[in-house]
């Protein structure tokens, strides 16, 4: 199966392609992914290839929005090792280590780069997924996550941390992006930062991570689940989730308690189920 790589900022994956003025487009957005994620091509229909990423989410993207790897090439990109980390909400890619430099690129959260040399005076010289070189703050990088379940505590805090980032974000259907982030895209994104695929939609899905958990158990950045809905449990009956609801359209925390000001009845009078990685 060939390997490519996302070249731009982030694309978009479509659920299905159509014939439309005879041309192909996208229909249904369903995800987004971002500069330097690997995906696995499945087939090509004209300007549209049919990918599964590496979580194992499957839809279409713009033939120009990537390009296929060769293998050696695919190894670096896929080894943690060899890659880094995008950790700000934003960054800007510079033509040279000064801040007053052309911006080459801006690159979203979660995107991954590969380091040329050693950072140098707070800055470091990046290659990008579509092979151009630039420099980014060296605070902006780090080393790819690797998440530890022996440290519970911790791991819940980043998680949240993430996750709390997003707050004020405006709603996007299918987003992953501080542009804008669904409901779904913020448990995966949160989560995604520390290390951990989960899966991109809101359902507990076997073969993922999550496990259902009694309510009686649930902690700090485990997730809450309603029909077509997830956030992520805050405590204190409060929780963080980004809502396509018109009166708040965006990230924001609301509360399953009736007594408090944020409560959502509509919500807290569907949820149906609770969900941990940490059992």
């Amino acid at each position: 199966m060939q390997e490519a790589i996302v070249t731009v900022p982030k694309t978009a994956l479509y659920e299905s392609i159509s014939l439309k003025n005879h041309c192909l487009a996208g229909e249904n957005v369903s995800d987004e992914l971002m500069s330097g994620w690997t995906i696995h091509v499945q087939d090509c229909q004209r300007n549209f290839l049919k990918i599964t990423t590496q979580y194992g989410y499957s839809g279409w993207l713009s033939t120009s929005d990537v390009r296929k790897l060769p293998r050696l090439e695919s190894s670096i990109w896929n080894n943690s090792q060899s890659s880094l980390f995008l950790t700000q909400r934003l960054t800007d890619v510079l033509a040279s280590p000064k801040v007053q430099a052309p911006v080459l690129s801006t690159l979203f959260m979660g995107s991954l780069v590969i380091p040329y040399g050693c950072p140098h005076d707070g800055w470091q010289k990046v290659q990008l997924a579509c092979g151009s070189f630039g420099y980014v703050p060296s605070i902006a990088v780090s080393s790819q996550p690797v998440s530890d379940l022996n440290d519970p505590d911790n791991l819940r805090s980043s998680i949240l941390d993430y996750a709390l980032s997003y707050l004020g974000t405006q709603y996007r259907w299918g987003g992953k992006t501080h542009e804008g982030i669904d409901c779904s895209g913020l448990a995966f994104m949160s989560y995604y930062m520390c290390g951990i695929f989960i899966y991109r939609d809101a359902v507990i899905h076997p073969g993922y991570p999550v496990k259902k958990i009694p309510f009686s158990q649930i902690k700090p950045a485990d997730l809450l689940y309603f029909p077509g809905h997830v956030a992520l449990y805050l405590g204190n009956s409060k929780y963080i989730h980004s809502t396509g609801n018109l009166k708040s359209f965006g990230c924001v925390i609301n509360s399953l308690n009736p007594r408090d000001q944020d409560y959502r009845a509509d919500l807290a009078e569907c949820f149906h189920a609770a969900g941990s990685v940490f059992c």
